[in-house]
């Protein structure tokens, strides 16, 4: 009896300890309801101590840790004399306002140049080939002993690191390697990550290597993560995250302000473990390289691709350049919906912001402010104007409510029609579309790929130019985009607004845009749309080709070229698709990405193509040589099955 009364005190204790965690907040008109997460808790892994968790911070709650200041990668860390890099990097908790220093912040690790501020991303490095760096890496963690990897000579094939314990200082000597875009990251403790574990992704930062006499003028845009699960009772999403670009989350990013004519030269790094489709809005850009940590491939000539969106890999790099033909606002950010949504802001950010205000976004996304100037856009012919109206379907013969775009004002009300209808459009043929707002929310609708003015560009609140911007279209109301078709292709149509739940309610649709004096022909012309039809897809029914989990039969001829066309805008998730004849692979020619023919060299033929990733667009030639059953199949990365369409062929 005495026994089980000791216990009872004992849970009785801890338990007041855990709820002292939770710090009660005045109410007040800024700070109403808000949250904190419990502070971490510090574990032992076999002999090496770690940080488990990280809390929510206040700006004014007194703090000993340093503020973390956001990396713009403008001004690289060490002193350089003669051919040789004095590099002193610290690693240490700081507290990080990804958003402004008003407003809440996480406690995380950050890195920092000894005797300067911690940093996110972590400082830069940037040197010329050939140089000797000389780097001297202290761990002033009390609790946790810290990895670094990448400083070592570029290229290479095995990764080098170094250990360093609590308090430890090490150093590093070597030579930088060959020009590229690279990068360098640190990881707590020694054992591998398990699926618990916080992403800690802001350890990391750019190591640039210049050609003997540096480089052009660019910039480097580093996207880090910091991620940590929560009990959902403090905060819904479950994770308490920050999605930054050179340390700063939407709208508080950097905004780019270049002049109309301007060529812009950038280097991007996913230090992150998750991949990021990054899409420009506007215009298209292209891939002067792709690599890795220590790996990069520079494209000849020639080889360059151009293209709209680019999927990064985890901890890959690329470099890019691309002109700002045309002015106004546009948009530079990674298309999947869940890391540029606003559900990413930490408890109590909105509550901050002016009355009124609307951010939809967050996370990884840039501003970019093209300065009044001519514009390239060319229009010929007879203007065309088509109406587009997007429609709500309350359950009845659906499972579930659902929206959609029909091009007619009185559609069937009891189905869902997703994809919405194919708009088939010209080059250079001026457009006008009409969306007419049938729904019970607001809607914004982006023509994503095409180059157009932005004030027809959909991004609520922000695309505008020539003195005109696009609105939220509210329930009842229409607006009028205009849009010059500079390039034939596949595109897709989608919603901007609220875009988890409104592309997984069915507002998306295909673009095809042919060129002047061409005439589609459907027998021929195949296109392949995947989308979501749920926010968290369990099954096969939850996700969609063409709206559908069963595909039609189609019926081909030997000898004769059919073109298919693959567009992803679903919310997540990576698509490819590859032919096979009895097993067999099939080849296919891969032709285009994002609405523009690739130049003769790149074109290839392939036994099953790269995944693409969202808001990409991918063209392939299938020609049958004989007669035969055929099996087409686009396989989706993110869930265990394909889907499968049979090709019957025969001779002509």
């Amino acid at each position: 009896m005495g026994k089980n009364i000791i216990l009872q005190l004992l849970f009785l204790f801890f338990l007041i300890v855990s709820v002292s965690y939770i710090k009660p907040i005045k109410e007040n008109n800024k700070r109403k309801n808000l949250i904190y997460c419990s502070p971490g808790l510090n574990y032992t892994l076999g002999d090496i101590p770690r940080i488990r968790n990280t809390r929510l911070i206040y700006p004014d709650e007194p703090s000993d840790f340093p503020k973390v200041v956001a990396n713009d990668n403008q001004i690289p860390a060490g002193i350089k004399l003669n051919n040789k890099l004095e590099l002193s990097l610290e690693i240490e908790m700081s507290d990080f306002y990804l958003e402004t220093n008003n407003r809440p912040g996480l406690r995380l690790v950050a890195v920092a140049e000894k005797g300067k501020a911690p940093s996110i991303p972590a400082p830069l490095i940037r040197v010329e080939t050939g140089t000797i760096i000389h780097a001297v890496l202290h761990n002033n963690l009390k609790d946790s002993a810290a990895t670094v990897y990448g400083l070592q000579k570029r290229p290479s094939l095995v990764k080098d690191s170094v250990l360093l314990m609590p308090g430890e200082t090490k150093e590093v000597n070597f030579e930088s390697g060959s020009e590229g875009t690279y990068m360098y990251w640190i990881k707590l403790g020694t054992h591998k990550r398990s699926p618990n574990d916080p992403e800690e992704e802001q350890l990391a930062g750019a190591f640039i290597i210049d050609p003997k006499g540096g480089s052009k003028p660019d910039h480097v845009w580093v996207m880090n993560i910091f991620s940590t699960t929560v009990d959902t009772t403090l905060l819904k999403s479950g994770s308490l995250e920050a999605l930054t670009i050179n340390g700063k989350s939407w709208p508080f990013t950097e905004r780019i302000t270049p002049s109309v004519g301007d060529t812009l030269r950038w280097r991007v790094i996913n230090a992150s473990i998750r991949t990021h489709p990054m899409h420009l809005h506007g215009f298209n850009y292209s891939v002067l390289s792709l690599g890795k940590m220590l790996t990069d491939s520079i494209f000849k000539p020639g080889y360059e691709t151009a293209l709209v969106t680019q999927n990064m890999q985890p901890r890959s790099t690329m470099s890019m350049k691309w002109v700002a033909s045309r002015p106004g606002n546009w948009l530079f950010h990674c298309h999947l919906s869940f890391h540029v949504t606003s559900d990413l802001r930490l408890p109590g950010m909105a509550e901050m912001d002016p009355p009124d205000h609307l951010n939809h976004m967050a996370g990884l996304v840039l501003g970019i402010q093209i300065k009044p100037g001519p514009s390239d856009l060319i229009s010929k012919g007879e203007a065309k104007n088509i109406e587009l109206y997007t429609n709500e379907y309350l359950p009845g013969k659906c499972a579930r409510k659902g929206f959609s775009f029909s091009p007619n004002f009185n559609p069937d009300t009891n189905t869902i029609s997703a994809p919405g209808p194919l708009l088939l459009l010209k080059q250079y043929q001026p457009t006008y579309i009409t969306v007419n707002n049938r729904m019970n929310e607001p809607t914004s609708i982006h023509w994503h790929g095409l180059d157009i003015d932005s004030w027809s560009d959909g991004v609520p609140d922000w695309s505008k130019s020539d003195g005109k911007s696009s609105p939220s279209i509210l329930p009842g109301e229409k607006f009028t985009y205009k849009l010059t078709l500079m390039r034939p292709g596949s595109y897709i149509y989608h919603t901007h607004l609220n875009d988890i739940k409104q592309l997984c309610a069915g507002l998306y649709g295909p673009i095809i845009v042919l060129r002047e004096n061409e005439v589609y022909n459907p027998q021929k012309d195949h296109f392949y749309v995947v989308g979501w039809k749920d926010p968290n897809p369990q099954s096969v029914q939850d996700v969609g080709l063409n709206g559908s989990f069963i595909q039609p039969t189609l019926y081909a001829h030997a000898g004769e070229t059919h073109r298919l066309r693959l567009m992803n805008i679903e919310p997540a998730g990576d698509v490819n698709i590859y032919m096979q004849k009895d097993s067999t692979p099939v080849m296919i020619k891969f032709i285009a990405k994002d609405g523009t023919d690739m130049p003769a060299q790149q074109q290839r033929m392939v036994k099953e193509s790269p995944f693409f990733g969202v808001g990409e667009t991918a063209d392939f030639l299938f020609k049958p040589e004989t007669a035969g059953t055929y099996t087409l199949w686009i396989s989706y990365g993110a869930v265990e099955f394909s889907w499968k369409q049979t090709w019957v062929v025969t001779d002509k």
